[in-house]
């Protein structure tokens, strides 16, 4: 049985920015009204009294039906964003209603279903794609007036007539959430396991050193005073008044600046004729200070729980590859580390309070802070951070998967790829390049590696290196070189283009490429991965566009129309991009590239998933890199290794590896 259910409440913490468990957590937050539907059942609801004592719900069926359905190990509780309902439940209703706790096996998330699906996260998004009618505007002001008690203008006591409103507000979310289940289904079974296990560790938590993060922001926020000081020592302006700042320049020497942004900043402090020292510095200091932001640090701390651990920071499913995405402080996209440097010692000298002290050793103080931002994730007393991270893993799956039987070959053998490639780029002899002997060739083999192998080409390229060591016509030469050493990666990105379209062309017939297949689903052109679990494309369609390689902004010759490119059918589908729905294209290499990480994403799960089993408590992944929470003298590193290395039927061959480590802070 599933019990679909919502919550409204009010509370003077917002929301948005420490996320649904501190909200919960929260002394002022308390529940307005619940409702729930049992399968098909009607709707019922609850007000609490202590909010609106004299109300009674139209469908009051009383809160100790809820706390009977609770207490029922057969009902499943579903709701949309589930981790919501979740916190509540847990912070809320158990200790201050009476209500049983809830496992987390026992949660559903229909915005998990639509995830899956590839479809928009938002219930009133959601909504409308699927033709449904979404949710009630009225709700918005509801909330906006009554629940946000952190704005000035919101209202703590709630008149009968706006209790009664927000009940049937929660009540049609009850039932627009029935609809989607009715429309989208359950996850299929494997998915749903994996979504449970999720919803585990996300409920666990990162452990945050807390006093690490305020002594870093007291760092940061030192060192923005000194700097704004030096700042108005030379202009008599404060680095944030954007229009005089830029006057100022503009009257000293760069009458053509149009922005303050770092890159326009750094691009002139590569010159070599600014017009005074003065300028120089006044450009120096203010790009420094426009990197003194507390931002990640504060949303670390805002995030943080009563028991110092940051619940639901990633979301399920939330790339259309099946990669999870950051929420809360982000925590998939922390800066790395000082490479080769014990985090401790970073740790120790952040921890001395010294801004110049820092800047005196790392030679600038917000890099400093910002290389220790994954070191603030902290297993509890007791506990160390065991963490195994995927070798080069994309790379594998791209040769085994496009069938470059000599790079498989290499991975096996252990070959260093890099090097390979910088040989090949370069023409030089065969065991030749070393970060020694050939360092800046080397890297150049790394760059082609990470830019080319989706069909990137000069634009991927500078994408990585921002260097300008290289001419455009040199690095199109390397294009040329990495392609000619990869025919069937060349072949892969065409005929999986390809194999799109014609299932696109023709619904109800299936074409694939080796291991890919593609097969249009009802509203979906979905990508059949090797394991055969698919990928979701909504409203696939077929247009004629000219290719993404035809940059008539970037490219003279496409400007002038001299390039060649012709209008080509294109595959279009809708999805979530850039904070809006809407309608995109793709091709074989980018296809290519979604091929590949959903692939790598089914090794990682089952991954977690053993890791868990065998007393390895997860609490992160981190796109191809499981990190785990584990009891000091419990498992070993050679033991997990084997764990991350050990590989379902269909990947039993592949030349996959795993590094894996252990210490006292999150690294990488």
């Amino acid at each position: 049985m599933i019990l679909t259910h919502d919550f409204e409440t009010q509370s003077e913490a917002d929301l948005m920015k420490v996320g649904a468990w501190a909200y919960s957590e929260h002394p002022s937050t308390r529940v307005i009204c619940a409702s729930w539907a049992l399968d098909d059942s009607l709707i019922g609801s609850w007000a609490n009294p202590d909010v609106a004592p004299n109300f009674e719900c139209p469908s009051q069926k009383g809160l100790g039906r809820l706390m009977e359905l609770a207490e029922d190990s057969d009902v499943l509780f579903e709701a949309h964003n589930a981790a919501f309902e979740y916190a509540v439940w847990h912070n809320v209703m158990v200790p201050r209603h009476g209500g049983p706790p809830i496992p987390v096996e026992r949660y559903r998330d229909s915005m998990a279903v639509a995830c899956y699906y590839a479809l928009p996260a938002a219930l009133d998004n959601l909504c409308k794609v699927l033709g449904l009618p979404g949710k009630d505007p009225a709700g918005a002001r509801l909330i906006t007036k009554y629940s946000k008690l952190h704005l000035k203008t919101a209202q703590r006591d709630i008149p009968p007539e706006d209790v009664e409103a927000f009940v049937g507000y929660c009540e049609q979310d009850v039932d627009q959430e029935r609809e989607v289940g009715r429309v989208l289904g359950s996850l299929p079974e494997e998915e749903e396991r994996v979504f449970v296990h999720d919803f585990r560790v996300n409920a666990r938590g990162l452990g945050l050193d807390a006093g690490g993060i305020v002594t870093a922001r007291e760092v940061v926020d030192s060192r923005a005073e000194e700097l704004a000081a030096d700042f108005r020592e030379i202009t008599d302006l404060n680095p944030g008044q954007t229009v005089k700042v830029l006057a100022w320049f503009r009257e000293n020497g760069l009458p053509d600046l149009e922005n303050l942004q770092k890159d326009t900043l750094g691009d002139l402090l590569d010159e070599d004729d600014l017009p005074s020292r003065e300028v120089r510095d006044a450009l120096l200091i203010r790009r420094e200070h426009s990197r003194a932001s507390t931002r990640k640090l504060d949303a670390m701390a805002r995030q943080r729980g009563r028991d110092g651990r940051a619940r639901f920071q990633t979301r399920y499913h939330g790339a259309v590859t099946g990669r999870n995405t950051g929420t809360g402080f982000q925590p998939l996209n922390l800066s790395r580390g000082f490479d080769k440097m014990d985090p401790e010692q970073l740790v120790r000298d952040i921890m001395r309070g010294d801004a110049r002290w820092l800047n005196c050793l790392y030679g600038d103080t917000m890099t400093a802070i910002g290389k220790a931002s994954r070191y603030w994730i902290v297993p509890d007393e007791g506990h160390r951070i065991v963490a195994g991270d995927f070798v080069s893993i994309e790379a594998i799956i791209l040769a085994v998967l496009a069938g470059e039987e000599w790079k498989v070959e290499a991975f096996r053998d252990e070959v260093l790829i890099y090097e390979r490639m910088a040989e090949k780029i370069h023409g030089l002899p065969v065991g030749s390049v070393s970060k020694e002997t050939y360092p800046m060739e080397r890297q150049d083999g790394k760059i082609g590696e990470l830019a080319f192998g989706y069909q990137g080409a000069l634009g991927a390229w500078r994408n990585f290196d921002h260097s300008d060591r290289h001419e455009d016509g040199d690095i199109l030469g390397f294009v040329r070189a990495w392609r000619s050493e990869h025919p069937a990666t060349t072949d892969f990105w065409r005929c999986l283009g390809d194999a799109a379209l014609a299932a696109t062309q023709r619904p109800g017939s299936c074409y694939g490429y080796r291991d890919v297949g593609f097969e249009r689903v009802d509203g979906w052109l979905t990508m059949i991965l090797p394991n055969d679990k698919r990928l979701w494309y909504w409203a696939p369609e077929t247009r004629m566009m000219m290719p993404p390689w035809h940059k008539p902004r970037e490219l003279e010759e496409c400007a002038a129309g001299e390039c060649g490119h012709e209008p080509r059918p294109t595959l279009t589908y809708q999805c979530q991009k850039e904070g809006r729905w809407r309608r995109v294209h793709t091709y074989g290499g980018k296809l290519t590239e979604n091929a590949v990480q959903a692939t790598s994403r089914e090794l990682l799960k089952p991954a977690e998933l053993r890791a868990d089993r065998y007393g390895y408590p997860v609490i992160l992944s981190v796109y191809d890199e499981v990190v785990c929470e584990v009891p000091d003298g419990r498992g070993s590193d050679e033991e997990f290794q084997e764990i991350m290395e050990e590989l379902p039927r269909w990947a039993e061959n592949w030349p996959v590896r795993a590094e894996v480590w252990n210490g006292r802070r999150y690294r990488k």
